[in-house]
């Protein structure tokens, strides 16, 4: 595992475990607020037994629901300790009321229920939930402290309180949850650029491959043909089959390194090359004009692809190549004769379709009679100046191969 995502890993249970005696540990804090307010109070012998047995179980229910909720249990259970909360509170202010008016000691298990409260609703709408529940708690107690029942300090507690521990519980559960998010997405993400390596890597493969082994393989036919009968040749051949295998070993591990680069020059040689062996008159363009380095990479990919499916699916005799850079796009045309009968593109062009569709261009092919043509446009933007070779170390490539 790597370190940053051990790292990482290691982070989350951390905050996991601080969320969870953070919300949790709410209960007990509640708890010993009011016991502090209610040691204050005037409170005493049976009517303090019953307010603080009240708080207790009010308190001890509330946080009861809050741990459902950390575990992801079903809404029922927790709005019936929820009610059963809510309904010892009010018992437990009724019985203090009648002692006297209601003191500040209930701001706190107050506070609880908010959250709770809170929580039923869908993430993105309990900071409205909150601050309904916040604002039905400061009226009750506003109006009732109008009428005699809550002293002036239980209003100022719940102006301050209630809030303060709903938004706690509240927003310590929705940052863990965008942290569990962020670790999802970095997972996803992760995943992802695995499956785009591997479709590198298959589609390196496909279209560096395809057409190496196909000459192999006909350079291998055409030396068993000729053993017998011109051993020499069939000697030339079979070297001619032993420096394919190498460059193809070559290519691999390129490949598998992901550092092989694909360059337009060089797969305009390769496919003459490659035609040469196979018999077949080739043109291809002198030299290629100066492209942007992602435009030269698909336009090379093209041509890799084309020479592949003329050698494999075709028995040609010519085969034609050119690029034309016109009103800042360029095309590139295959054209061949001894075309077999028209069929479904094969995944070669659909994959090369897709990736010209996404550089903004196209990519086409027609067939009439035995002749295919293989058309691709993609826009090409500026390309960085290159330094040209001096005269004398300039090597021009024919432009007709034979």
């Amino acid at each position: 595992m790597p370190l940053e995502v051990e790292q990482s890993t290691r982070d989350l249970r951390r905050l996991r475990a601080y969320t969870f005696v953070t919300v949790i540990g709410s209960g007990p804090g509640a708890l010993f607020m009011a016991a502090m307010f209610m040691a204050n109070s005037e409170l005493v012998g049976a009517e303090l037994a019953l307010a603080a047995g009240a708080v207790t179980v009010s308190v001890v229910l509330c946080t009861a629901a809050l741990a459902l909720h950390w575990h992801g249990r079903g809404p029922l259970r927790r709005r019936i300790l929820w009610g059963a909360s809510l309904s010892v509170l009010v018992l437990g202010a009724a019985v203090e009321a009648s002692a006297g008016a209601i003191g500040p000691s209930w701001a706190a298990p107050a506070g609880l229920l908010a959250a709770e409260f809170a929580l039923w609703a869908r993430p993105g709408r309990r900071a409205r939930a909150l601050s309904w529940a916040s604002l039905v708690t400061l009226v009750a107690v506003a109006v009732l402290a109008r009428s005699g029942l809550f002293e002036p300090e239980a209003v100022f507690m719940a102006v301050v309180v209630v809030p303060a521990i709903g938004m706690g519980v509240v927003c310590q559960l929705w940052h863990y949850q965008v942290a569990l998010e962020l670790e999802k997405a970095r997972g996803l993400a992760a995943d992802l650029a695995v499956a785009e390596e591997r479709l590198r890597f298959a589609a390196e493969l496909h279209d560096i491959q395809g057409g190496n082994l196909q000459a192999i393989t006909l350079k291998a036919q055409v030396a068993r043909r000729l053993v017998a009968v011109d051993p020499e040749r069939a000697e030339g051949e079979m070297r001619a089959v032993e420096e394919l295998a190498r460059a193809a070993l070559k290519d691999t591990r390129a490949v598998v390194g992901g550092y092989r680069k694909v360059a337009l020059a060089d797969e305009l040689d390769s496919a003459a090359r490659i035609l040469k062996s196979a018999g077949v008159q080739a043109t291809v363009p002198a030299d290629p004009p100066p492209l942007h380095a992602d435009t030269e990479k698909l336009l090379g990919m093209l041509v890799r692809e084309a020479t592949t499916n003329l050698i494999r699916h075709a028995e040609p005799t010519a085969a034609d190549m050119s690029i034309v850079e016109a009103d800042g796009a360029v095309t590139v045309t295959v054209a061949n004769n001894g075309a077999p009968a028209p069929a479904q593109a094969g995944n070669g062009l659909t994959m090369l379709a897709d990736r010209f569709a996404e550089a903004g261009g196209r990519l086409e092919h027609r067939h009439g009679g035995d002749r295919f043509v293989l058309t691709a446009t993609v826009p090409n933007p500026p390309a960085p100046s290159r330094a040209k070779p001096p005269p004398e170390a300039a090597s021009p490539r024919k432009a007709v191969l034979r």
